[in-house]
């Protein structure tokens, strides 16, 4: 599996968010590109401490979502068009240039924060491990870029 935390799935990544422009073809979806790069950046924010945990598994989404997110993983693909976490959900007009930094930071942060094994539980699959959160990172960020034509 691909993984934020490999170093040539790292660079890849940053390669693709660097090359990014404002006016890349959104292939579908309703976010803008820079309401993209927003709703990434709150996963690595929430992963890293940035933003602050909140618990909000149950069993159902320990157990049975995880399973199936795990699965879209290791599949490599997430699917279009599926629904957001509301807490992920960006509907407020952001900046390109802004949020392009930003993203940058937070996938360079991700990335120190899994060379040091400091990445924890999921806000809403509970125990995740380091492999899990970088392929998920990877095949999400992924996802979004390939959305935007990156």
């Amino acid at each position: 599996m691909k993984s934020l935390f490999n170093e040539a799935e790292y660079l890849e990544i940053r390669k693709r968010v660097e090359n990014l422009q404002n006016d890349n073809a959104r292939q579908w979806g309703k976010m803008t590109i820079a309401q993209m790069m927003a709703h990434c950046s709150i996963g690595f924010e929430k992963a890293t401490g940035i933003l602050p945990f909140e618990d909000k598994s149950n069993f159902i989404m320990r157990t049975l979502v995880k399973r199936i997110v795990l699965s879209a993983i290791k599949k490599g693909d997430l699917g279009k068009n599926q629904k957001t976490f509301s807490d992920y959900a960006i509907t407020v007009d952001k900046d390109f240039d802004t949020e392009k930094k930003r993203l940058l930071e937070n996938i360079e942060r991700f990335y120190k924060y899994g060379e040091k094994n400091e990445i924890g539980r999921h806000p809403y699959f509970g125990k995740f491990s380091k492999d899990n959160w970088g392929a998920l990172q990877y095949v999400h960020t992924n996802h979004h870029l390939t959305q935007f034509s990156a």
